[in-house]
C-alpha cells in the first residue's frame, strides 16, 4: 500500500490540495475548439465540394459544430490562394496571412480528411500544474501550415473541462517489468549462442537483460511520435469501444519517460485518415509533414512510436522512414528505439459467433455469419470509406499485399536497427478481436515482446463497492494511492492459465503458439464491450446502475450553494473518494471524467519504456519470421475443434513441464489499484536472480496453479463456460501428482 504524503496534514490540507492545487488538468478530447482560436470571418473560404460535404455529414462532435460555423462565413468573397514556400516560418507572415493559415487549416481538421502533425515540446511535463494545457504547432496536409506550422494555444478538439481522475484496476501479464521475468545472459550461454549460430541452430530465442539498467536516459534528448487512424463512430465503439487521441497517447507517455530524468522531450502526434484514404497516400501525408520538424532528430537519445489498430501498420512504415533517414537526420544508429503496438491490427480480425446455432457451420455459412458482422461495423459507412476499412481484415492473410508490406519493413527494422523493440500490448477480454491476433504471435523474433492486460471489471471487480474487493479504506490526504487487489478465486484460473502462456512465449517457446490461437477465442464476449452488450444485461446494469445511483444521491449530489469544484469535507477516506468520482463521472461528467482503459494506465508504458531500454539486443542479427500457423478455430462450439483443443491442452501440459529455469512469480498474482488525478507512482522493479533456479520446478510448479486454480473456475460468460466444460479432465484428478503422471510418465 502506497500513499503520497508530502502535502499539508489534516482536512484543511487535503481540501486545498484539491482546490488550488492545480489538480485540474483542464483537456479533453473532444469538443468544440472555439476555446483555442476564434474563427473569424474568411474572405478565402470557397464552396464545399460534394465528397467534402458528404465526409462532413458524417462527422459529429465538435469538428461538425466548428463547420457549421465556418460555412455561414462569407462564400462570394474569394481570394487568391495563399502559398508559402518551404522554409517560412510562422512569425514572418503579416496578420492577415496567419489568420488564412489558422482558418483554412482548421477547416480541414474539422473535416477529418486530411493528416495533420501536432508538435509539443512535453520536458518537465510532471512538474507543471497546468501540464495538460501548454500550446504547440499545428501543421495540416494540404493547407498552407503544410510547409509553414503555426502555434495554437491547445490541441485543436480539446477544451478545458473539470477534474480528470485515473482509477486503476488493472493487471499486465506476464509482468509490468522485464526485470521480473528476465535475467543477464552468462558467459556460457553467449559461447553456447555463438557455437550454436555458427552451425546455424536455433539459439538466443528470447532477449536478456542489459548489466546496467538505471539512468539510461538522464540528461538525455528524447523525442515521442504518436500515430493515430481516424474511424467512423459506430466502427470504433463496435471494436474498440473507444480509442485516444495521438496527442493524449504522447502525453501519457511522456509522463513516464519523465521518471527516466531526461534533458528534454519533444513530441510529434500524428492524426491521419485512414478511414478514408489509401495507406500509401497517408503515409506520403504524414512523411511530408515530418519534413517540418527534423531538427528535433539533431542528437536525439532515444526515439519512442506508439500507435493504436489500423495504425500500427503506418507506424512501422514512418519508423523505418526515419531510421533509414538517421544520417540526414542527425542521430546514431546505435540509439534505442522503441515501438508500443496497443490493440493491433497486424494480425487481422475475423469475427466469432458463440451462437449455438454456429455449432457444425459449414464454410458457407461461417462466410455468412462473417458478412453479417461485417454489415453491423459498417453501419453508416459510405462505399469508399468500406473498401478501405475492409482492407485492415487483410493483414490476417499473411500472403495479402498489406501484410507483406509490413513484413518487410518490420523486418528491416527488427535486422538492421540492433537497438530496435517491438512492444506489443492488447487487452485479455473483448467483443472484437483474440489475444492472439492483437499480440500477432505469428510473428517470431527475440526483440518482439508481447503483453496483456487485464481489466478488473471484467474479473467481476465493482469498484462502486471498494469494501467488497479489499481496498483499505484510509485516510488520505491527495487523490494519489495504491494497492493490491487479490484476483477473484472463481477466475484466476483464465490468469493463471494465460500468464504462464504468455511467459513461455516470450521466452521463445513456439510450440505453445497453437494452444494460444485455439484458446483465444473463448475470451470473446459481446458482454465485454458496453457498445455490444445483449439488452437483457444492459437492463440489468442499468437498474443496478440506477439503484446505485439514488443511494449516492443522498451522499454526494452538490448543494445549492456548493460550487461545482469544491471537493467536500467529507471526502477523506479512499473508499468515499471512489465513490464521489465514480458518482460524479455519472451526474456530471464535464465537472469529473473517470479514465480505466488501457490507453489510460501508466504501468502501459512504463513497461513499454523498460523493456526498450533495459534489455540487451541479441549477439546474432536474425529476420523476422513467420509460423503461419492454422489452428485458429472457426468456431469455439464445433465438436472437432474442442476434440483437438483437448488433445493440444495434453500436449500443453507435457511440454510445459519440461521447461527449464522460469522465473518465479507470486501466485496468484495481485491486480494493481491505484487512484491519481494525472500520472500514478513509477512501481519501482529490481532484478533478481535467484528466481531462476535453473531447472523445470517453476514449471511444474506453474502446472499445478493452473490445476488448482481450474477447480474453483466459475466464469461468467458463454465462450468461458464452454472453456471449462472442454477442460473438464482437470477435475478428473484429485491430486495434481496424478495428472502429471498420467501426462508425463513421471
Amino acid at each position: 500500500m502506497n500513499e503520497e504524503s508530502d502535502v499539508t496534514d489534516g482536512q484543511t490540507g487535503w481540501r486545498f490540495w484539491w482546490n488550488f492545487g492545480g489538480n485540474k488538468t483542464g483537456q479533453q478530447d473532444c469538443s468544440n475548439p472555439e476555446g483555442n482560436i476564434e474563427v473569424t470571418r474568411s474572405n478565402a473560404a470557397g464552396a464545399v465540394n460534394t465528397q467534402d460535404a458528404k465526409n462532413e455529414s458524417q462527422n459529429e462532435g465538435w469538428y461538425a459544430n466548428l463547420m457549421s460555423k465556418v460555412s455561414s462565413i462569407g462564400l462570394g468573397n474569394h481570394e487568391e490562394a495563399l502559398i508559402i514556400e518551404a522554409g517560412i516560418h510562422y512569425s514572418q507572415l503579416n496578420e492577415i496571412q496567419l489568420r488564412r493559415v489558422k482558418e483554412d487549416s482548421l477547416q480541414k481538421v474539422a473535416r477529418r480528411v486530411n493528416s495533420r502533425c501536432w508538435f509539443e515540446d512535453l520536458t518537465r511535463i510532471n512538474d507543471s500544474s497546468k501540464s495538460w494545457q501548454r500550446s504547440g504547432l499545428i501543421s495540416v496536409q494540404g493547407t498552407s501550415s503544410e510547409r509553414c506550422p503555426f502555434p495554437l494555444e491547445h490541441y485543436p478538439g480539446t477544451i478545458a473541462t473539470g477534474y480528470e481522475v485515473y482509477l486503476q484496476d488493472s493487471l499486465i501479464m506476464p509482468s509490468q517489468s522485464p526485470l521480473n521475468i528476465l535475467h543477464t545472459q552468462s558467459l556460457k550461454s553467449k559461447v553456447a549462442a555463438a557455437v550454436k549460430s555458427y552451425y546455424n541452430f536455433p539459439s538466443e530465442n528470447h532477449l536478456y537483460l542489459k548489466q546496467n539498467t538505471d539512468g539510461l536516459l538522464r540528461s538525455k534528448k528524447v523525442v515521442i511520435i504518436s500515430v493515430v487512424g481516424n474511424l467512423p463512430e459506430k466502427y470504433e465503439k463496435f471494436s474498440l469501444g473507444e480509442q485516444r487521441s495521438a496527442y493524449y497517447l504522447a502525453r501519457k507517455l511522456a509522463q513516464s519517460v519523465e521518471h527516466e530524468v531526461p534533458s528534454t522531450i519533444s513530441s510529434l502526434s500524428f492524426e491521419c485518415p485512414l478511414d478514408s484514404k489509401e495507406f500509401n497516400t497517408v503515409l506520403k501525408e504524414t512523411i511530408d509533414l515530418l519534413d517540418n520538424w527534423k531538427d528535433i532528430f539533431k542528437d536525439v537519445s532515444s526515439i519512442f512510436f506508439i500507435g493504436v489498430y489500423h495504425s500500427v501498420p503506418l507506424v512501422i512504415s514512418l519508423a523505418q522512414y526515419i531510421l533509414k533517414n538517421h544520417d540526414l537526420l542527425g542521430f546514431a544508429a546505435s540509439i534505442p528505439v522503441g515501438l508500443l503496438a496497443i490493440e493491433s491490427i497486424l494480425q487481422g480480425y475475423r469475427f466469432w459467433d458463440h451462437s449455438t446455432d454456429a455449432i457444425n457451420s459449414d464454410e458457407r455459412s461461417y462466410q455468412k455469419i462473417q458478412q453479417a458482422r461485417e454489415k453491423q461495423l459498417f453501419q453508416g459507412v459510405g462505399k469508399d470509406e468500406r473498401e478501405i476499412l475492409l482492407k485492415h481484415r487483410n493483414y490476417r492473410k499473411l500472403n495479402s499485399e498489406e501484410s507483406k508490406l509490413v513484413q518487410k519493413n518490420l523486418d528491416w527494422l527488427l535486422y538492421n536497427w540492433n537497438s530496435f523493440r517491438l512492444n506489443f500490448f492488447g487487452t485479455i477480454f473483448d467483443n472484437f478481436m483474440t489475444a492472439s491476433q492483437k499480440l500477432a504471435i505469428d510473428y517470431v523474433h527475440p526483440k518482439i515482446l508481447r503483453n496483456l492486460w487485464c481489466d478488473g471489471r471484467h474479473l467481476g471487480n465493482d469498484l462502486k463497492h471498494p469494501d467488497k474487493l479489499g481496498i483499505p479504506d484510509v485516510d488520505i490526504k491527495t487523490p494519489k494511492f495504491e494497492c493490491a487487489i487479490k484476483i477473484p478465486e472463481n477466475r484466476a484460473f483464465e490468469i493463471t492459465l494465460l500468464n504462464s502462456l504468455l511467459l513461455a512465449l516470450n521466452l521463445g517457446y513456439t510450440q505453445f503458439v497453437p494452444i494460444m490461437k485455439l484458446l483465444s477465442p473463448f475470451f470473446i464476449s459481446r458482454s465485454f464491450n458496453e457498445n455490444t452488450i445483449s439488452p437483457s444485461l444492459r437492463k440489468q446494469k442499468l437498474g443496478e446502475m440506477k439503484s446505485w445511483l439514488q443511494e449516492m444521491d443522498t451522499k454526494w449530489r452538490p448543494d445549492t450553494e456548493q460550487l461545482h469544484d469544491e471537493l467536500p469535507k467529507s471526502v477523506s477516506t479512499v473508499h468515499k473518494f471512489i465513490e464521489f468520482a465514480l458518482y460524479h463521472n455519472t451526474r456530471n461528467p464535464e465537472v469529473l471524467k473517470v479514465h480505466s482503459e488501457i490507453y489510460d494506465d501508466d504501468t502501459v508504458y512504463s513497461s513499454f519504456i523498460e523493456n526498450t531500454l533495459k534489455t540487451r539486443s541479441p549477439l546474432i542479427k536474425k529476420h523476422l519470421r513467420l509460423l503461419n500457423d492454422h489452428s485458429a478455430p472457426q468456431s469455439i462450439l464445433n465438436a472437432v475443434n474442442q476434440f483437438d483443443l483437448v488433445w493440444k491442452f495434453h500436449e500443453f501440459i507435457s511440454d510445459y513441464a519440461k521447461l527449464r529455469n522460469l522465473p518465479h512469480q507470486d501466485h496468484p498474482q495481485p491486480l494493481n489499484f491505484n487512484v491519481s488525478l494525472g500520472y500514478s507512482l513509477w512501481q519501482q522493479s529490481y532484478a533478481d536472480a535467484t528466481t531462476f533456479q535453473g531447472n523445470n520446478q517453476e514449471a511444474i510448479c506453474r502446472l499445478k496453479q493452473i490445476w488448482e486454480s481450474y477447480q474453483d473456475w466459475d466464469p461468467p460468460t458463454r465462450g468461458l463456460k464452454q472453456l471449462k466444460n472442454i477442460l473438464s479432465v482437470l477435475s478428473l484428478y484429485s491430486e495434481f501428482s496424478h495428472l502429471l503422471q498420467d501426462i508425463t510418465g513421471k
